[in-house]
């Protein structure tokens, strides 16, 4: 069994889209949609329930599709530009 994760991760937390990626240098980080601005920022606070917690782990498409449904509902159109 490997040690090494699987980078990136999609997961849906409650209706949260967050996701796990490999950093220039190795590591990791991890993102999580912002309600009010449609973007996503840093938040390690997540790394326990992407990890162990209760967390749905979804498809790069799911995800994508996940981000375009609460942009639309926040802004009425899947883009934030």
């Amino acid at each position: 069994m490997s040690d090494e994760l699987a980078l990136p991760m999609y997961c849906i937390v409650g209706r949260r889209p967050v996701m796990a990626f490999e950093t220039d240098d190795g590591g990791m980080d991890i993102q999580a949609y912002n309600w009010t601005t449609g973007e996503f920022e840093r938040d390690i606070g997540y790394l326990t329930t992407i990890m162990v917690g209760d967390a749905d782990h979804v498809s790069e498409a799911e995800f994508a599709e996940q981000v375009s449904q609460l942009r639309l509902e926040l802004f009425g159109s899947p883009d934030i530009d």
